[in-house]
């Protein structure tokens, strides 16, 4: 052996040297593949082992092709444009054969080549420099197992493949059984063809998002065009579980790639509604049309006739603004009877948030549509807020900061519009002109703690042109007038050119100055005294005329146009400070000491009777012919009413208290002592104005507040005493009179009102908080429903999927917490007088979660009216996790909105619109 080994090495050292000495010799460049071919030379070989006169095996082998000196004169054949571009690096574990003659490299046994941007590794591969191609393929094992598949790379692509032929020139290849990942889409193909521009042609295609060898489901179809990094074409295909097909067909289909903003079909879901018939519902397209905006236009089509179109926009300008913008129309064509009625509704929602930290900005929030919007398409089954909502408020705002003046400005126009009623109130617009505070006498006085250099003052005007379609009371003005025309069963104007006159008429137009002024000083170095004095002047475009008409035996009101003002005043003062009290026990219990704050307030205001007539705003009136009279307003019912019509001296007290005791932490050893809290609030309030006729104190009013084992479980109590006597008179109430209860035995006075609630929320022993807020544990596998169904997201998450869990935070799962329990209780009682204490509401509520497996979780939220005997609104809904899909079921068991929907869909979000759903509502249960 050692004979023969020596003799391979000399023929080897032959070869080489011919090759080089005689170049020109075509018959020797015909004889042998190493040394003989001046593009390509062999080096780096450790053993040669000699098999027969042609065939050369190296072994181990970690070998280097590379050009040939250019020195070396080229032969006939070699003279030829050389197809390969760069060196080729191989490497096989096993062997390496070299077929001189036929200029063929076979390496067995985990193989690797590097060619450029391309990397291939398998168990056997062969390189034909004559035919310029690489050809992989797999080897079977003794039990008949694939051993080695090809896996090929080029550019970020990977490819799995049961064979591969590559072409050099050409750059194409030829893959059978191909298995690749495309921008986080996993493609299955029997037959696939790459070009030069690394398309794929698969045919037999299997398109998934799932990452197993046999998916959980696929889009099949027997021809798929992939563009990396754009998006993936396909003909006719079918949407399946494992290999059970689902009624989800298509002729064709687009699948974009998430690098980058692509168009794409939006899949419908499916089902029946009683009144509607059966459905094709939210299916459409998406047009993502840049970085800056998109557009998503979907469809409903209903089996007895009716229809639905839905526009949806995102926009967003990085640091300046971003919002949305969507537009539903839908007919809906029903049978009452067998009478086809048909009914035409419309919403319109527009949210435009500003992110400049310039001078101006302009936001948007409008929400509002037709009054059958919301029940004639049936919005309880994927919206049950709105569909419970009957008041819907718009609102448009600008506000503009001004430089080097102290001045800003803002204007909003608002809508609010009630569904049921079919009223509107619109502001056209308000406007506010704020000017910044201002310490004139700052830089007058030496010291800056002078009350001189704390006097301060601003300016504020608002204006506002209010107009309502709703019926004027008859009662309005405090009593009915002669010449008005309005009865209580007025409907409401409708909104049109003809009734803008009376519109305008019922319309409060009005402006309102504020000037605050106050400063401020320590007294008795404990004590901060605040005084202020606020002056207030009306602006309107009319004012009111009382005339008594004695043939009529009433009053006529007349609208007397034109610029009108009234101005008040009114000052004040407060005084403030803080209280601690100590008190060290030491020993029981491990107490060291009780601490207790106290806050005491006390405030004196003070304004004059401007419906003295001195005034001008209030006159006395004859009301009809017994000679009653009352004091009215010129400005009654206008935009900012009137000057106060009677004179105030009130004090106000309150006094807010703060208890807890530091106690040793017995197992905590780094913090030696922990604070617990007896009492986070409990406060009293009350006023007593010395320039009322009779009841000059007001209710007093109280609050509790406290939580127990590390704010585990809340308590919170507040009420109201009535600290005046009540008499009986006949009436179930009684009558109250100017006398205070505790002068009668009764103590502090009458509960009017109490309100109790004591809520607890339970977690097992060491989870973490995310439930309740789901950015404060990021790294925690969770979830949050999208429209129903759990959805897997990266740790971190994106900043737009951050937001939606802040804005949705019932829709967010977390799978690391296997159960959660949240109940509230809560009481209100109401006393009037000598009536019997009344229960206004009485209720529990109670929410949580129960995880039966690591990707299985229970969600319930419901709660019982106690006073009304009946369950509150109720869902039960299970998530579960299905590896590449998710599956949410969500059943609300009975009520009005009574419904059902199951919604199962994959989790990337290359395929978020595909989804197989089905929904039952209420409407199906009743037929309506």
């Amino acid at each position: 052996m050692r004979r023969i080994a020596l003799v391979t090495i000399f023929l080897s050292i032959v070869i080489r040297l011919q090759a080089q000495v005689d170049s020109t010799s075509t018959e020797s460049t015909d004889k042998g593949l190493i040394g003989s071919n001046p593009e390509l030379q062999f080096t780096g070989s450790d053993f040669i082992q000699a098999n027969d006169s042609s065939h050369l095996a190296l072994m181990p082998a970690d070998s280097l092709i590379s050009p040939s000196d250019s020195s070396a004169a080229p032969s006939k054949k070699a003279s030829k444009k050389n197809d390969i571009e760069t060196t080729i690096n191989y490497t096989a574990k096993d062997s390496m054969i070299f077929e001189i003659e036929d200029r063929r490299l076979f390496l067995y046994g985990n193989t690797h080549i590097d060619y450029g941007s391309i990397t291939l590794e398998s168990d056997q591969t062969t390189i034909d420099w004559n035919e310029r191609n690489i050809k992989s393929k797999y080897t079977l094992d003794t039990l008949g197992r694939k051993r080695g598949k090809p896996v090929f790379s080029q550019g970020g692509s990977v490819y799995e493949t049961d064979d591969i032929l590559y072409n050099f020139k050409t750059k194409r290849a030829i893959i059978k059984g191909v298995i690749t990942e495309q921008d986080g889409a996993i493609m299955h193909g029997e037959d696939v063809k790459k070009n030069e521009e690394n398309e794929l042609f698969i045919k037999g295609a299997k398109y998934t998002t799932c990452n197993l060898s046999d998916p959980h489901f696929f889009i099949k179809s027997e021809k798929i065009k992939v563009i990396p990094g754009n998006k993936v074409v396909s003909g006719p295909f079918n949407l399946k579980f494992r290999e059970v097909p689902t009624p989800l067909w298509f002729p064709f289909g687009m699948f974009p790639q998430p690098r980058q903003k692509a168009s794409g079909i939006v899949f419908p879901s499916y089902g029946e509604e009683t009144r509607r018939g059966f459905f094709l519902r939210g299916g459409g397209y998406y047009f993502g049309f840049s970085e800056y905006f998109d557009l998503k236009l979907t469809g409903d089509v209903y089996s007895k006739g009716g229809y639905a179109l839905d526009a949806t926009t995102n926009y967003k300008v990085r640091y300046k603004f971003n919002g949305s913008m969507n537009f539903a129309y839908n007919k809906n064509v029903t049978e009452t009877e067998t009478v086809p009625n048909e009914t035409n509704d419309f919403w319109i929602r527009w949210s435009h948030r500003p992110e400049t930290r310039g001078n101006s900005s302009f936001s948007a929030s409008v929400n509002g549509g037709t009054r059958g919007f919301n029940t004639n398409n049936n919005v309880a089954i994927y919206n049950p807020q709105q569909s419970i909502s009957s008041e819907f408020q718009s609102s448009l705002s600008y506000s503009q900061k001004f430089q080097r003046i102290p001045f800003n400005m803002s204007s909003t126009f608002r809508q609010r519009q009630n569904i049921q009623s079919g009223i509107y109130n619109m502001s056209l617009p308000d406007f506010a002109l704020n000017m910044n505070r201002m310490y004139p006498f700052k830089n007058v006085v030496k010291s800056s703690n002078s009350p001189i250099a704390k006097i301060s003052f601003s300016h504020n005007f608002v204006a506002k042109n209010e107009i309502s379609n709703s019926p004027v009371s008859p009662t309005a003005l405090g009593f009915t007038p002669i010449n008005g025309n309005v009865t209580e069963d007025e409907d409401p104007i409708k909104l049109n050119i003809e009734n803008l006159g009376d519109i305008y008429d019922r319309s409060k137009i009005g402006g309102k100055h504020t000037i605050p002024v106050s400063t401020s000083f320590n007294l008795l170095k404990y004590f901060t005294v605040s005084p202020s004095f606020n002056y207030q002047e009306v602006w309107y475009t009319r004012e009111l005329d009382y005339t008594f008409v004695p043939e009529q035996n009433g009053v006529r009101v007349d609208t007397v146009e034109g610029f009108s003002r009234a101005g008040s005043w009114s000052s004040g003062a407060s005084v403030n400070t803080r209280m601690y009290g100590m008190y060290y026990v030491r020993g029981i219990a491990g107490i060291e000491a009780i601490r207790h704050v106290m806050t005491p307030s006390l405030s004196f205001s003070y304004n004059p009777d401007f419906g003295d007539e001195k005034y001008g705003v209030y006159e006395t009136v004859q009301m009809d012919t017994l000679g009653r009279t009352k004091r009215l307003s010129k400005y009654q019912n206008f935009a900012y009413g009137s000057p106060s019509g009677n004179e105030s001296r009130t004090v106000s007290f309150g006094l807010t208290n703060n208890l807890e005791m530091k106690v040793r932490a017995r197992k905590d050893s780094v913090n030696e002592f922990k604070k617990v809290k007896i009492f986070e609030n409990l406060s009293v309030n009350s006023g007593y104005n010395f320039a009322a006729d009779s009841f000059r104190l007001s209710n007093i009013n109280w609050n509790a507040r406290t939580s127990f084992f590390n704010q585990k479980v809340n308590l919170t109590l507040s009420g109201a005493y009535d600290p005046y006597l009540y008499i009986e008179d006949g009436t179930s109430s009684g009558q109250k009179i100017d006398r205070y209860a505790w002068n009668n035995g009764e103590g502090i006075g009458t509960l009017r009102t109490l309100s109790s609630q004591v809520s607890f929320s339970l977690k097992p022993k060491g989870s973490k908080e995310s439930n309740d807020n789901p950015n404060s544990n990021p790294n925690d596998r969770s979830a949050f429903a999208d429209d129903g169904a759990a959805i897997d997201r990266s740790p971190f998450g994106t900043e737009d999927e951050k937001e939606y869990i802040k804005q949705n935070p019932e829709a967010y799962v977390d799978f690391n917490v296997p159960w959660s329990l949240r109940v509230a209780y809560n009481v209100n009682r109401t006393k009037n007088g000598l009536d019997d204490a009344l229960i206004s509401s009485h209720g529990v509520q109670f929410s949580g979660t129960l995880g039966l497996t690591d990707k299985t979780q229970i969600t319930f939220n419901s709660g019982y009216d106690i006073k009304n005997k009946d369950f509150t609104q109720t869902n039960i809904g299970v998530a579960r996790d299905l590896h590449c899909w998710t599956l949410n079921f969500s059943w609300v068991p009975f009520g009005r909105y009574q419904s059902f929907s199951l919604i199962i869909r994959p989790k990337s979000a290359l395929l978020q619109d595909l989804k197989i759903e089905k929904r039952r509502s209420f409407q199906d249960f009743f037929g309506q």
